[in-house]
């Protein structure tokens, strides 16, 4: 029997939900952020994910995160999350969608 795993430790992190809903910001004891929000169920919009690279398998889902809860993410944190060690994964960003984000007025 294989060992079982420990539950994951979460934290709230922010929400821009008036009610106290969704979407919502989560951080994990592992390092990951867990978002509650809207399935993505636009075939449209999964058509596309499944186009690339290697889809978009069985064990994971789509959720749409709105611009709303970016500010609760601590950037310089996941930065130094993300290259804390070699065995974290490579990601790709797309220069084409970065020059379509439009500048944040404060």
């Amino acid at each position: 029997m294989p060992a079982r795993e420990r539950p994951t430790e979460m934290r709230f992190v922010g929400t821009s939900s008036g009610q106290g809903g969704c979407p919502t910001l989560w951080v994990t004891d592992r390092g990951t952020l867990v978002v509650q929000g809207t399935t993505v169920t636009d075939e449209h919009a999964l058509d596309a994910m499944r186009s690339r690279g290697n889809g978009l398998p069985d064990h994971e889902s789509a959720v749409e995160i709105p611009a709303e809860l970016m500010p609760f993410v601590d950037v310089e944190a996941l930065q130094r999350l993300a290259f804390a060690d070699e065995d974290r994964p490579h990601f790709t960003v797309d220069p084409d969608a970065v020059a379509r984000i439009p500048e944040v007025r404060r």
